[in-house]
């Protein structure tokens, strides 16, 4: 019966989305939040989602011509993105070692980096953004509050929320901690109190998910998404009231065992061995990057590349190094920067650092503009928050692979549409104060 509803609703937004391609747009994003199939419990009925409103996409796209705005894909962030891709898929072609549907990952992220230059062309104006985002943020309270019935059917860190994409603990924090910034800049920016409190009721669900999920580099993450979004906006003291309030919230969810998880990260005895795993695993990754600095030894196949470093870690107790170097379910790098450069060398990491710099940056150049043009406040707030979100999640994923995680680069492209179209704005008003001047100058000097 819902596969039934499902596709009814799909036949149904066809002409919605012909004839705006945004409304697909939205659509398509909010299924890589929320994916079909997961509202079938693990089916797989609704994965065709994704396919059938690509089309739709580009179909109505090109009913309106947009298109001939192909030139606006041309910005930094984009380009830098196709850098990437291209050293994915040359190092996926000389690649040292096979690894198990390769080629799918690429196809995978091809698609998204697809969607990003979409996005470009079919995003107008501020209040688009707006849309989108507070589209995803309902998303995200809904995920929020499955997350919760989830822990209370015993799924204790929430590990799987989201499906694949966003599969462990760490993932599952990272992900939230990128838009948790776009709601509280949402609420800071909202025309009433009544979206004031919906927004920061968001940001609380968020929070308290994080908090569920207990993962270490979730609270560094979410420290300094909050600590840069206070920096950025030029809000501290009001965000420290605001901060107060999402403490309160999660608080419930701050148990005895989440506490004393947190309190890991500072104990000066033996590393926990989730921590001596990662770290051993980066070790690892750096020394295949250190014999392959170019271009890797192939996209994913770290995995597969580290087994030959085993010799140089027989030091380690047997039963820690056999789970590190197994042949079952090969262990990841935990390590999105080490990944790329063993992966893919500095051909492929630089780019990928330089898109987390260029995200932060917006973060900066926000700050700087609000003494400027204070009449932007609104887009200026929301852009910090958009950028604290990925400074947030740049910590985050130093602990997690995230190369395929899509809505990272979704959120960049959003900074830089967002950022062109102040800059924009910001010129237009200047022209049209300079022209009105010299317009009754023109008279003062005719009479």
């Amino acid at each position: 019966m819902r596969e039934w509803l499902l596709i009814g609703l799909v036949i149904i937004s066809v002409p919605l989305v012909l004839r705006r391609p945004l409304w697909g747009m939205i659509i398509y994003i909010s299924a890589t939040i929320i994916r079909p199939e997961m509202l079938f419990w693990g089916g797989t009925g609704g994965s065709y989602v994704f396919k059938v409103y690509y089309m739709l996409i580009l179909a109505g796209m090109f009913l309106r011509h947009d298109f001939k705005k192909i030139g606006q894909v041309a910005r930094w962030e984009f380009l830098l993105m196709l850098w990437m891709m291209g050293a994915i898929f040359l190092s996926e072609v000389v690649a040292q070692y096979p690894v198990f549907r390769g080629s799918y990952y690429v196809e995978e992220l091809l698609k998204g980096f697809g969607i990003c230059a979409l996005l470009y062309m079919l995003i107008k104006d501020f209040e688009e953004i707006k849309t989108v985002q507070n589209v995803l943020l309902g998303c995200f309270a809904f995920l929020s509050v499955w997350g919760f019935d989830q822990q209370l059917r015993g799924n204790e860190r929430l590990e799987g929320l989201g499906g694949g994409a966003w599969g462990d603990s760490n993932g599952v924090a990272a992900i939230f901690i990128l838009f948790l910034p776009v709601a509280l800049a949402r609420a800071f920016a909202s025309k009433n109190r009544r979206q004031f409190w919906t927004f920061l009721g968001i940001a609380a669900l968020m929070v308290a998910l994080i908090v569920c999920t207990k993962s270490r580099a979730g609270l560094l993450g979410l420290v300094t998404c909050l600590v840069i979004f206070g920096f950025c906006s030029r809000i501290t003291v009001k965000l420290a009231q605001v901060v107060l309030v999402l403490m309160f919230a999660a608080m419930p969810f701050a148990t005895k065992q989440y506490v004393e998880r947190m309190e890991t990260m500072s104990s000066t005895g033996d590393i926990e061995n989730s921590a001596s795993d990662r770290i051993t695993l980066w070790k690892l990754g750096l020394m295949v990057f250190a014999d392959n600095p170019v271009i890797g030894t192939g996209f994913l196949t770290y995995p597969e590349a580290k087994m030959k470093y085993e010799d140089q870690f027989l030091y380690l107790d047997e039963e820690f190094r056999n789970s590190i170097f197994r042949n079952e379910s090969k262990k990841v790098t935990h390590n999105t920067y080490i990944q790329l450069l063993s992966d893919c060398g500095l051909l492929g990491a630089v780019p990928f650092i330089l898109l987390v710099g260029v995200g932060i940056l917006r973060g900066l150049q926000a700050r700087r503009l609000l003494s400027v043009i204070p009449e932007k406040n609104a887009e200026l707030i929301c852009l910090s928050g958009i950028s604290a979100g990925v400074s947030g999640y740049a910590v985050c994923i130093l602990s997690i692979d995230a190369v395929l995680d899509i809505q990272f680069y979704f959120q960049l492209v959003f900074a830089s549409i967002l950022y062109a179209k102040i800059r924009e704005g910001a010129k237009k008003e200047s022209v049209a104060v300079f022209t009105s001047g010299t317009s009754l100058a023109a008279e003062g000097a005719s009479s």
